[in-house]
């Protein structure tokens, strides 16, 4: 199986800088700015408690043991547990605050993306690969929520208490303190130049993992044309490929991660050798005390400690910037079929709809439809005809605005569709497509997808007009057998069904029917069709049907050839004059006698 150009590429960085990824992230952060900035003064306060540890074991060694002063070491003892079970519950708050704002956040995030995929034209979908689509939705939404766990905030909150820790040491002593700092350059050189190796490799490994969802999304869903081509072999090296490309691209990852750990950590035990030299050598000549430079030794581990944070934690937030801007990319692909400002709702539809001189073009270039202007009256059957290809699906397509027209007008009730908020137009119609899809609940949620305030009698009455209760009972858990992912359990005639009832459940002011018995036997199809004469009365309905034994009861008959109007009329009419009409229904009764048995 091929696969579809992506329409949101993600093959390379965006264009999008870094501080442009960030300023979207924060303005979800902003929205938990109070629980944030309590987390934040917590967490700076039990930074500032963890100062004092060190300086009282400075004061102990320099000042209680020396003089065998037994009550000030208790003193300093007590006050360390004291400061320990502060630092503990300031930890417990931070934490907790921290977490629950960055699972919030990445709720937002993700409810945003899915609102902004639904609300997407028909084009998008064709365009983009579901594999891709639900990567965004998943491994990106992921990888971003690994990195707001607190973690980055908590590194923020590090660098702070590295410049409290930097104010304490050079009140202590001022030299040993330029000691320390003079690898802290080297650290930030070495953590940028990781970031930007790793920024691009984090998207890498988010592209390939978008790449197996598509293999696999592909091979699940086409899993009867797999097998009746005999490919397993062949989409089991499809998939063995991209699986292989996940694996380069998360080695390339780690390489990087493995070099830039040691560096850092190597840098900073670089740094307490230096201060165990120059402050050793300060305190033979005289100059230090022994407690000073313990105090130090301790405090350099602590102010440390944030930068070896930082470079774990850049890891992590550089796979959550690349899934940030590919997420942030993907909300910003334009939709093409949105409300007016001035839009208004379709109220009490009559359903009379109108196409005038209208034309279409998927590509801009190449005519799909061609100057047409047809009319249906409220409650009239309108019946599309012609070959493969002339346009009758895009027609059907068209009134439930998943396109607009190139030019020309629709209407509804003398109102463009255009001037018509999208969710009222779409409540009022009901849509049975060629390629049936049903969800993977049950047979009872599927038909009540149609309207989702109906109670089990009416569910069961539009199973029974659609013709679909008799094979429903037979069913060991009746309307709740589970059928399956995209309705694999069911027979392509009993997914035709279900869709009818649902549609029928729906109540539209409008029905579209694309080919949608096509799929049912020829006695099952003449019960459905006497029911859905009664489902069409006093309903406008659009049918397409490839089979004209099925229409002959229209109101109107419209014939398309190569994207126009060629012929229209009821069924007797066309059949009596020479054209398009007449030489299809030749070809499909070849025997006259059946041909006049229709006719009658």
């Amino acid at each position: 199986m091929g696969m579809r150009q992506t329409y949101v590429d993600t093959s390379n960085l965006s264009g999008r800088t870094v501080a442009g990824t960030l300023r979207r992230l924060l303005y979800y952060v902003g929205l938990h700015r109070r629980h944030i900035g309590i987390a934040f003064a917590a967490l700076s306060v039990a930074s500032l408690l963890n100062m004092v540890p060190p300086w009282a074991l400075k004061i102990a060694v320099d000042d209680f043991i020396p003089q065998a002063d037994a009550a000030g070491a208790v003193r300093i003892a007590a006050a360390m547990l004291l400061v320990y079970l502060a630092r503990g519950a300031l930890n417990y708050l931070n934490f907790y605050l921290f977490a629950r704002s960055s699972q919030t956040i990445v709720y937002q995030v993700s409810r945003d993306m899915f609102t902004r995929l639904v609300r997407h034209s028909m084009r998008f979908f064709e365009s983009q690969r579901t594999g891709e689509t639900v990567s965004h939705l998943t491994a990106d939404v992921t990888a971003v929520q690994q990195a707001m766990q607190g973690q980055v905030l908590t590194a923020s909150a590090g660098i702070v208490t590295m410049l409290l820790y930097l104010v304490v040491m050079l009140t202590l002593d001022w030299r040993l303190t330029l000691v320390i700092l003079s690898v802290v350059p080297l650290m930030l050189i070495a953590s940028v130049i990781t970031a930007r190796m790793l920024r691009v490799r984090y998207r890498r490994v988010q592209e390939s993992i978008a790449n197996i969802n598509t293999a696999i999304e592909e091979n699940v869903s086409g899993v009867r044309v797999s097998r009746a081509f005999a490919r397993e072999e062949a989409d089991a090296r499809r998939f063995q490929t991209e699986n292989r490309a996940n694996l380069q691209a998360n080695l390339n990852t780690t390489m990087v991660e493995s070099i830039a750990t040691p560096v850092i950590e190597g840098l900073s035990t670089l740094s307490v050798a230096a201060l165990l030299a120059y402050g050793g050598w300060q305190i033979t000549i005289g100059e230090m005390q022994p407690g000073t430079l313990i105090a130090f030794l301790a405090y350099v581990q602590i102010f440390h400690q944030p930068m070896t944070e930082l470079v774990r934690v850049n890891y992590v937030v550089q796979s959550g910037l690349a899934a940030a801007d590919r997420i942030f990319q993907f909300m910003d692909v334009p939709r093409h079929i949105v409300d007016r400002p001035s839009a208004v709702d379709l109220v009490q539809p009559r359903g009379r709809v109108e196409f005038r001189n209208v034309d279409f073009s998927y590509d801009g270039t190449t005519p799909v439809l061609q100057d047409i202007s047809v009319t249906a009256e409220p409650g009239q059957t309108v019946a599309l005809v012609g070959a493969t290809g002339s346009g009758k699906t895009t027609m059907v397509n068209l009134i439930a605005r998943f396109y607009d027209p190139t030019s020309g007008q629709i209407l509804v009730d003398g109102a463009d569709l255009r001037d018509l908020r999208m969710e009222s137009l779409r409540s009022r119609l009901a849509f049975v497509p060629q390629e049936t899809f049903l969800f993977s609940g049950t047979i009872a949620e599927n038909i009540r997808y149609g309207d989702p305030e109906a109670g089990d009698g009416q569910v069961a009455a539009a199973a029974a007009l659609a013709r679909a209760d008799d094979f429903i009972e037979q069913l060991d858990d009746g309307y709740e057998t589970v059928v399956g992912d995209g309705g694999l359990r069911l027979s392509r005639g009993q997914q035709q069904r279900v869709a009818l009832a649902r549609a029928i459940l729906a109540d539209p002011a409008v029905l579209v029917l694309d080919e949608a018995t096509s799929d049912i036997d020829t006695e099952s199809e003449y019960e459905i069709q006497q029911a859905l004469i009664q489902v069409m009365h006093n309903r406008t309905s659009f049918v397409i049907a490839h089979r004209l034994s099925t229409i002959r009861n229209a109101d109107l008959i419209v014939v398309l050839d190569e994207g126009r109007i060629v012929q229209r009329g009821a069924h007797t009419d066309l059949i009596a004059q020479p054209g398009p009409y007449r030489d299809l229904h030749a070809a499909q009764f070849d025997d006259p006698s059946e041909a006049t048995s229709v006719q009658a």
